[in-house]
């Protein structure tokens, strides 16, 4: 734990979004800044794990109360993906207000966790897969390790292009990169402690509430997915940790295809003894069988994993770091991604002698 626990919760707060989205997001931005700056709210924040105090956590509980009709809050949170109906500041100052006259607002719904199903990320890894096809990969299976609802196993049923929409990603590529062809998917196994269900009214509003209000294409695109689930192949989601569930993963999809195992920004809530074990498990089966790991984790918050020195310096503060572990390979860096997908930097190795 840090040296000054509350004022890790003010620069956590603070830099609670990266300085590259703050001019997107402006009433989030304000919103974390009023927030940082709130010995309420602070103190909301410490009463959680420090593996999952993360403001996210606080703006997601707010926007399911507005999404669940919350009197105060609903009305706030109405206008902003249309814009916003008043300044930034504002908003942000009424929120906090509402927080600080009523705390167990937030208090009563801390046990939840931060599962932004977030699909623009299945443009980093549609990269990756691109770059592990023309190695050869032509049909993979795949886990994702914090999976919610298990969006991002449908990595093959969006595009990247220049004009997003519902089921077109953008995805600046900072280094030259090719979207092209990936491997055919065939088991799709999602691992989490609380899988979300899009069927189920309450886990959807609670993916919706994850999701940031000002970005409207975003909640266009969940409910885009939503009603297209049905044509979609199936998926395995298992209740449990990763750990205690790595095995029956496994055991799902056999050894007829390589699995190809994945976490996007899932690993930081994991304690950090939890990720060296985690680690450590999948270096094992990297190095003996025919398994792949593919990591895209923001560096600081998951010193268990031990990620490689990077070859590229971050190109964007907050930047996350994509680590690929192929059969017979130490885990390597194959550069870095924004955290929502919207651009990536990939410099993929060259493929050496196995050792």
């Amino acid at each position: 734990m840090a040296a000054d626990p509350r004022r890790d919760a003010h620069n956590r707060y603070r830099h609670g979004i990266a300085p590259e989205d703050r001019e997107r997001v402006p009433y989030y931005t304000a919103l974390l800044e009023a927030l940082s700056s709130s010995e309420v709210a602070i103190d909301l924040l410490l009463a959680l794990p420090e593996e999952q105090r993360l403001p996210v956590l606080i703006l997601a509980i707010l926007h399911w109360h507005a999404l669940c009709g919350h009197e105060k809050l609903a009305p706030l949170y109405a206008p902003l993906p249309h814009g916003g109906d008043r300044a930034p500041e504002a908003f942000a100052a009424e929120v906090r207000a509402i927080v600080e006259a009523d705390p167990d607002l937030v208090l009563s719904q801390l046990h939840r966790r931060t599962q932004t199903n977030e699909v623009g990320r299945s443009a980093v890894l549609r990269a990756v897969l691109t770059e592990l096809r023309r190695r050869g990969l032509r049909t993979v299976n795949l886990v994702d390790l914090g999976a919610s609802a298990g969006l991002n196993l449908y990595c093959d049923q969006f595009h990247v292009g220049d004009e997003p929409s519902e089921l077109v990603l953008a995805c600046e590529p900072l280094i030259e990169t090719d979207f092209g062809p990936i491997p055919l998917v065939h088991h799709r196994v999602g691992i989490d402690v609380n899988p979300l269900d899009l069927h189920d009214p309450e886990d959807a509003r609670w993916l919706r509430a994850c999701l940031w209000p000002e970005e409207p294409l975003r909640l266009r695109r969940l409910e885009t997915i939503e009603s297209l689930l049905p044509s979609w192949p199936p998926l395995t989601l298992l209740r449990g940790s990763v750990l205690e569930r790595l095995d029956d993963a496994i055991a799902i999809c056999g050894t007829e295809h390589p699995t190809l195992f994945l976490h996007t920004w899932a690993a930081a809530y994991f304690t950090e003894a939890e990720q060296r074990a985690l680690a450590a498990r999948l270096r094992a089966l990297c190095a003996t069988g025919d398994y792949y790991w593919v990591a895209c984790e923001w560096g600081p918050a998951v010193p268990g994993l031990s990620l490689p020195p990077s070859v590229i310096e971050p190109p964007r503060p907050g930047a996350c770091q994509v680590a690929v572990t192929v059969p017979g390979h130490p885990t390597a860096d194959w550069g870095w991604c924004h955290a929502h997908g919207r651009w990536v930097a990939l410099a993929p190795p060259l493929p050496g002698p196995k050792g």
